[in-house]
């Protein structure tokens, strides 16, 4: 009988995972702080926004106003988790891969495997920053449909980070960049500004 062969790309895709996996969960200040910076930003921007209208007054979500700038501030922060995270991953493995370079491994390979890593960090950052921002102002049944909303932005964060890590040689330059990529999304959201009211 013929033994099956996992394909080469499949096996470096795995170990990629399991190396860039192994380097986070070692760091524990890198692992802290990113997985204590969601629900620590949901908690101040959620007790802020509770607006009751006056001190006597039950809180009702219903009579908030603020919750169109809640959602906002949400994706702006998905927006800036997704980049913190992914914006130093490349630059910060540019002298493995050149001492790798040599092995011809799959270039492929080694991206999804950060993808995956991020991915799934920013699915634990955005879950907590939902359920925190909503329990605390008291949006119910949106769970599911908020979380989707910011997983994808922060997909799409992680994904400009790795772009900008490969496009850079120098972290200060990439967080420099950040601030050029968040602003524009901003202005551009029809939030802040009236799309009829800009040039």
């Amino acid at each position: 009988s013929q033994t099956f062969k996992i394909p080469a790309r499949i096996q470096q895709t795995a170990i990629f995972t399991i190396r860039d996996f192994l380097s986070k969960v070692s760091n524990s200040q890198y692992l802290f702080i990113n997985l204590i910076e969601a629900p620590i930003l949901a908690l101040l921007l959620a007790l802020v926004i509770r607006y009751r209208g006056s001190h006597d007054a039950e809180y009702l979500y219903r009579h908030n106003d603020n919750i169109p700038a809640y959602i906002l501030i949400c994706i702006l922060v998905a927006l800036f988790m997704g980049l913190t995270v992914s914006a130093e991953e490349i630059i910060r493995d540019r002298k493995i891969l050149k001492r790798e370079k040599f092995l011809n491994l799959s270039r492929s390979s080694y991206l999804i495997s950060k993808l995956t890593i991020l991915f799934g960090l920013s699915a634990i950052q955005t879950l907590s920053f939902v359920l925190i921002g909503n329990i605390v102002l008291d949006i119910e049944g949106m769970h599911l449909a908020y979380w989707l909303m910011l997983f994808t932005v922060s997909c799409h964060a992680n994904v400009l980070g790795l772009n900008i890590s490969s496009a850079f040689n120098s972290a200060v330059t990439v967080y420099i960049i950040i601030p050029l990529l968040i602003i524009p999304q901003m202005v551009m959201s029809g939030l802040i500004f009236n799309f009829d009211k800009l040039n």
